[in-house]
This record gives structure tokens, sequence and C-alpha cells, in this order.
């Protein structure tokens, strides 16, 4: 039998085993393609006929940021270590082995699809937003498939930038140079459209009809592949898809017979998540959080005293790391996004809902979490529960400062009633509040982070758990009231059932810190 062939049902084969070994896990899988298979069956039972679709171009326009911003993630992955596409297990056993070198590689971009399926789980659960535009279960499917896809071949580009731009600054503006040109066209012509009509709709829907679009390896692609096919044009959506198909074949081809030798270049961004992984572990901060970039000390010392001191501490390190704050780059790409689906949707409320699903796989980067990787949280002589409150402080305030200036810009584009804009805010902040809380109750029943493989999955559903009652009492409740006034009061009844959730999932957590050995020496087995 080919070896990489055994290597993947061996695999496989130790995944099952180590199921029937672990009932809970079991248990939790079965849970999930459960829920995969009532979103099936709901879909078809609730279907729905609307009778007049959201445009097709705002879809694509969607589809082209959703994947433009992987797209930018893997140039910036390739200009600095590359994407790892294996593991130290393959470098140590399969680097060595006698086995063809571009079968290898071949093995490791198969094994991006587990990471591209994982990165793109939550578009299965998009029914409702994507019926909007006469878009079911059976296009999500072909959504999730094209998605995959394209992060597969951005993988494969990052590992080319990587390997042509290595310690050549020189290349590494080219590749810089090329990126922007591919988008600056799209971004030009939208412009000098807004110009000349004044009209915001009018510009987008001309600059995603325009051919720049269509112009834009992977994203652009990607967007006017499945535009194509909800649209019936059938032979322009396969040809669009083959164009995502040719690149990654060719790059592989390329990688393959020009530099068959090509470990060295895979090897650095292999040992770098290898190391940052194996520092969380042994709870070293300092080493996940290294950089290169030059830091600029303005101010020293620590305010507060116990457990207040986490508070300070935390403060401190975000205005160490960024001038504004509490606002990064990352809240900067939430802004902008949020404009823009204010403008596509025309509702707050659809807005607060597609940050809401976000803020879900991003709450875990915060550093309250991170400080139970550290030793200093635990030698604090304070409650558990105080800690952890402390600790998180900065997060719930950082979410409001975004919440803040996201639905003050987005109210004021869709001139919305104020008191609707406080209330978004509110309900926003007091989410991430309990989604934190459900991290702290998953830390400590569990005796691990949520950030990984199946768990994330869980606390993906544990969230949906928590929130649809409060969701379902909100909306009965609203629509009871209609108007206006009932949409701000369900809002309101929706931020109390967060805070009441948030206080008692913290409650249930308190005890997190009592194991210091849990999240620090645990190692799988």
């Amino acid at each position: 039998m080919n070896a990489l062939l055994y290597l993947i049902l061996k695999s496989a084969k130790n995944g099952l085993k180590e199921l029937v070994k672990n009932p809970g896990k079991l248990i939790l899988y079965i849970f999930i393609i459960a829920m995969i298979i009532g979103v099936v069956l709901l879909t078809f039972f609730t279907r729905q006929q609307i009778d007049t679709y959201a445009p097709m171009y705002w879809f694509t326009l969607i589809m082209f940021l959703f994947v433009a911003i992987f797209a930018v993630i893997a140039v910036s992955n390739g200009l600095s270590n590359g994407d790892a596409i294996f593991d130290m297990n393959d470098v140590n056993f399969l680097f060595v082995s006698p086995v063809n070198s571009r079968k290898i590689l071949l093995y490791g971009v198969v094994r991006t699809a587990k990471t591209a399926f994982l990165a793109g789980f939550f578009i299965l659960f998009q029914t409702s937003s994507l019926s909007n535009f006469g878009i079911w279960f059976d296009g999500i499917l072909l959504i999730f498939g094209c998605f995959i896809l394209s992060v597969i071949v951005l993988t494969i580009v990052s590992l080319l930038i990587y390997s042509v731009s290595n310690g050549n600054a020189m290349r590494r503006l080219i590749v810089k140079i090329i990126t922007v040109s591919f988008f600056l066209p799209f971004i030009v012509f939208a412009l000098t459209r807004y110009i000349s009509t004044r009209d915001v709709f009018t510009a987008l829907e001309a600059a995603v009809s325009s051919p720049f679009l269509k112009f834009i390896p992977v994203a652009g692609w990607t967007a006017a592949s499945l535009s194509a096919f909800f649209t019936g044009e059938l032979l322009t959506g396969l040809g669009f898809l083959a164009l995502n198909i040719l690149l990654g074949a060719g790059i592989i081809t390329y990688i393959m017979f020009s530099n068959p030798d090509y470990y060295e270049d895979v090897l650095v961004a292999t040992e770098t998540a290898y190391e940052k992984k194996r520092a969380i572990k042994e709870g070293d901060l300092s080493a996940v959080n290294s950089t290169n970039r030059k830091i600029k000390v303005t101010s020293t010392g620590i305010r507060g005293e116990g457990a207040a001191a986490l508070f300070g501490k935390h403060m401190r390190e975000s205005f160490r790391q960024n001038r504004f704050g509490f606002l990064n780059i990352i809240s900067l790409v939430f802004i902008i996004g949020a404009v823009v689906f204010s403008l596509i949707m025309r509702n707050l409320l659809t807005v607060m809902q597609i940050l809401m699903w976000s803020h879900i796989f991003l709450i875990g980067t915060g550093r309250g979490l991170k400080e139970t990787f550290s030793h200093y949280i635990y030698m604090i002589p304070e409650s558990s529960f105080k800690k952890i409150i402390w600790s998180n402080l900065e997060v719930v305030i950082k979410s409001f400062t975004e919440g803040a200036v996201i639905f003050t810009v987005c109210g004021i584009i869709l001139k919305e009633n104020p008191l609707m804009i406080i209330s978004c805010i509110v309900a926003f902040t007091l989410f991430s509040f309990t989604i934190l809380g459900i991290n702290y109750v998953f830390m400590r029943f569990t005796g691990a982070n949520v950030s990984a493989g199946i768990l994330m999955m869980a606390y993906f559903f544990a969230v949906l758990i928590v929130i649809v009652p409060g969701a379902v009492l909100a909306f009965v409740t609203g629509i009871a009231i209609g108007g206006k006034t009932g949409v701000i009061t369900g809002i309101l009844i929706l931020s109390l059932w967060e805070l009441l959730t948030g206080a008692g999932c913290f409650a249930l957590s308190k005890g997190v810190l009592h194991n210091c050995d849990m999240a620090v020496l645990k190692r799988g087995k």
C-alpha cells in the first residue's frame, strides 16, 4: 500500500478508536452531526417562498470580502513565515522517509482541507441569512465547498510567496505591489463610479458587475463563480472555479519541479506553529506574543492592588501594543465590515447579529483567558471568582468601545433612533461577557481551552444553547409590543438575559483557578 495513503487511513482508524475509548467525545460528534442534520431538515420543512430576494450583487460582494480577508492573511503569512501545512510529526518522520518529496507535498495540501473545513464550519448554519438571496442548504453546501477550495489554494499561494521572497527585501516589496495591483483597479473603479453618481449602491453594483472584480485571483474568482452558479450561468461558474483549481495545481507543479528540496521553506512555518503551541501549553506567554516589531515604551507601572492589578496590567499592555488602546487593526476591519453590511442590509439588528457571530470565535484571543496559562494569576491571594472577573474586564471594555464606535457610525448611516443604538451597544457588550463566561465553564469542567478542533464546535453549540432562549423571549416580546418600541424592548430583554447567563457562567466557573496545573502542564496522550 502507498505509504501516504496508509498514513491517512491509519490516522483515521486511530481517530475512530479514540472515539470508542472516549465516550464523551463520541457523544459530542454525534451531537454535532445531529445538529447539522437538524439544520437540513429544518431547511426543507420551513422553506418559504419569498416574494422579493435581495440583489445577487450584494451576495457577490459579501463573498468577495469574506474570501479577500483570508487572501490578505495568506499573503501576510507568506511574507513572514509561510503557512504551516505539516506538523512536527511529519518533519521528524515523514521528511526523512524514503517517500517522494513531491508526494509529501501533495499530502500536506490534502491536510489543509481539515483546517479549511473548521474555518468555514459556521457557513453551514447561515441558512436564515442566505435565504434572503434565494440560497438554501444545497446552495450553502456549494458555498462551503468553494470556500474550502479557496482556502487550500490560498495556503499554497502563501507557501509559494514564502519560497520566492524569503530573505529578499526586493522580492517581498514586489509581492506587496502585485497584491495591491490586483485590488486597486476594483477600488478605483468603485470610487470613480461613486464620484460620478453620488450613490453608494449604484457604485457598488457597477463595481461588482465590472470585470475588475473578476480579475482578482481567488477572492474575485470564488465570488464570481458562486454568483454565476446561483444565477444559472453554469459554464461561467465552472470557468471561474477552474481558474482556482488551475492556479493551485500550477503552483504545486512549479514547486514540485523547480524546488524538490522545499523542506526548508515549509520547516520555518511548521516549527513556528509548533513552538507557539508548546509555549501556550507551558504558559510562556512572552514567547507566544514575541514580535520583531519595535515597541516604544512611553510609560511604566501597573495600577491596582490584588486582583485589580490584572486589569491594570492588561490596560498597560493594550496601550503599549497600540497607541489607540482598545481599537486595533482588527477593530478597524470590524468597523469597515459593519459599515458595508449596514449599507447592504439596511438593518442595524442584522449588523449586530453578524458581529456577535464573529465575536464568538475571536473572544478567546483576549488577555483574560491567556492569563490562565501564566502563573501570576494563581499566586494572587484573592478569590478565584474575583480574579477571573478582573482579568476579563479589559476584554469587556474593549467590546464596549468597539460596539460604541460601530453602532454609532452604522446608526448614523441608517438614521436610527438613539435608543436603538444604545440598546445594540449594551447587547453586544453583554454578549461578550456571556461568551467569556462560557469559555471559563468549558475550562472548569473539561480542563482544556476551547480553541482547538472539536471543542471549538462544542463551544459554538453551547453558545447557541445559552443564547437561544433569551433570543426567543426577546423576539416574542418584541412582536407582542410591536413597532420600534417593541424592537428596543426585545433587545433590552436579550441584554438582561445575557447579563444573567454570563454571571451564572462565571459563578459556575469560580473554581477554575483551584487547579493550577490544568492549563499550564496538560498534555495530550
